[in-house]
C-alpha cells in the first residue's frame, strides 16, 4: 500500500502553483521555450500560456520573461524572483510528500503478504487494542 497526497499553493481562494504547474514551469526554464515545455506535457501552447498567466496573476508578479522571436530567435526562461518562487514551491511540496510518507510508514506497519493470481493473498495488519475504560470495562474509543 502506499499513500498518495496533493498539495499546493492558493491566494484568496485561487490556486497559484501545484506539483503539475511547478513542473511546467521548471520545464519552460530548463528548455528556453513555452513550446517545448508544452510538448513535454502534452499540451497546447495556448494551454500552457494560459496556464502561465493565471500563475502570474494569482501570484501577483511575474514568474516568466519571455523573448519574442526574430533573427536570434526567441525564447522564455523563469525571471529571477520566479526561479526562487518556483524553487522554494518545489522544495516545500517535495519536503511535504516525504513528511506524509514518513508518517504513513509510522503509522501504518504492514507486513505485506505478496499477492497472487486468482486473489488469494492479502496483508496483515500489526493489531491495535483498544483500552478499556477503568471504570466500566467499556472501550473507549
Amino acid at each position: 500500500m502506499e499513500i498518495k497526497a496533493k498539495f499546493w499553493i492558493e491566494n484568496r481562494g485561487d490556486v497559484v502553483l501545484g506539483g503539475g504547474k511547478t513542473a511546467l514551469l521548471q520545464a519552460v526554464d530548463r528548455l528556453g521555450s513555452i513550446q517545448q515545455a508544452a510538448d513535454e506535457f502534452g499540451m497546447s501552447y495556448r494551454h500552457a500560456w494560459g496556464a502561465i498567466r493565471r500563475i502570474e496573476k494569482r501570484a501577483g508578479f511575474k514568474i516568466v520573461d519571455t523573448k519574442l522571436g526574430g533573427k536570434e530567435g526567441g525564447g522564455a526562461r523563469l525571471t529571477e524572483k520566479g526561479k526562487v518562487f518556483v524553487d522554494r514551491v518545489d522544495f516545500l511540496l517535495s519536503d511535504l510528500h516525504r513528511m506524509v510518507e514518513k508518517r504513513f510508514k509510522q503509522k501504518f506497519k504492514i507486513l505485506p503478504i505478496p499477492f497472487t493470481k486468482g486473489g488469494k493473498g492479502g496483508m496483515e495488519v500489526n493489531p491495535v487494542r483498544k483500552p478499556r475504560c477503568k471504570q466500566r470495562g467499556f472501550l473507549t474509543g
